[in-house]
């Protein structure tokens, strides 16, 4: 008699069939929009806007230029809070508009 197949769950197979079809970024994008307020903090959240993340660049468009200035000082420890989040060193560069 074969022995039964133990059962996967559901996220674990999504995940693969994600990543072997070249859109695992999508799975780290919604990550990170789950979690903006928790990246950008309470204020900036509100007038920064999450774009895209796709090949390590995260696109982010911010309303007001004293805010983008501002975060254009915080981007390296937005990458790396954004590694945090991911679990791993995905995000290689933030652009803001």
């Amino acid at each position: 008699m074969a022995k039964a197949k133990q059962p996967e769950a559901i996220q674990g197979l999504l995940q693969q069939t994600l990543k072997a079809s070249g859109l695992g970024h999508l799975l780290h994008e919604s990550r990170l929009r789950e979690r903006w307020k928790e990246l950008m903090g309470e204020r900036a959240a509100k007038i920064a806007e999450m774009e895209s993340l796709k090949d390590g660049q995260l696109h982010i468009r911010v309303s007001d230029s004293v805010w983008r200035q501002e975060l254009m000082f915080q981007r390296e420890a937005l990458r790396r809070k954004a590694n945090d989040i991911l679990g791993s060193s995905v995000v290689k560069e933030i652009r803001l508009r």
